[in-house]
């Protein structure tokens, strides 16, 4: 019981080291991509926002080197996958419909 314990502890100490401890997979998002401001779904900046194949409207934002290059090619709409960094917050935009809208991490812009 001993042995179980210590390997348990050790297993959760090297979880949380890693900063991974036991995450389920993580969420990604894909859609065509837009700028959420031209589109009229938010009034404030331009933001990159992906419509997914269900029609929802997805309003992200991040600082990471693959965002921003996301940022340049929005206006493409090109598919992109978008993975996320946070919690997903349902607000109502600009244009009276609603958005969801959240952090990502990663963008990665498909061919």
């Amino acid at each position: 019981m001993k042995k179980f314990l210590c390997l348990l502890t050790l297993a959760l100490a090297a979880a949380l080291v890693s900063g991974r401890a036991f995450a389920a997979d993580e969420k990604t998002v894909t859609g065509k991509s837009a700028c959420a401001h031209c589109s009229g779904t938010i009034s404030g900046d331009c933001t990159l926002m992906l419509t997914s194949a269900d029609g929802t409207k997805w309003v992200l934002t991040g600082d990471s080197d693959s965002y921003k290059a996301a940022m340049k090619a929005r206006g493409e709409g090109k598919k992109m996958t978008a993975t996320l960094a946070g919690d997903v917050a349902t607000k109502k935009g600009a244009d009276g419909k609603e958005y969801k809208e959240a952090k990502v991490s990663d963008v990665k812009i498909e061919a």
